[in-house]
């Protein structure tokens, strides 16, 4: 895939599936366009199921036990996770 063929479609995601304004869009890493993409298209399957359903059933929603202990977003992991700087103040 060329790289035109895949910024077209990283568009296609943004503003189609995400329903993101193009100035959301273009604001926007390639990293935070797939995350959000696989978490759209995740929701939707718990949603509304999927014929792999059967196969690959959708995680039950954790109960507060099961949760993991949030993660400090430090500048540095901000920065490695999304690409752009946030303020230290």
């Amino acid at each position: 895939m060329s790289l035109v063929d895949y910024f077209d479609q990283l568009a296609e995601i943004a503003l189609g599936w995400l329903g993101w304004t193009e100035e959301q869009a273009l604001a926007s890493d390639v990293n935070a366009i797939v995350v959000a993409y696989g978490g759209r298209t995740d929701m939707l399957r718990w949603i509304f199921g999927s014929s792999e359903d059967e196969d690959n059933p959708a995680p039950a929603p954790q109960t507060t036990a099961e949760k993991k202990a949030p993660q400090t977003v430090t500048p540095t992991l901000f920065k490695a996770l999304f690409g752009h700087k946030i303020s230290e103040g």
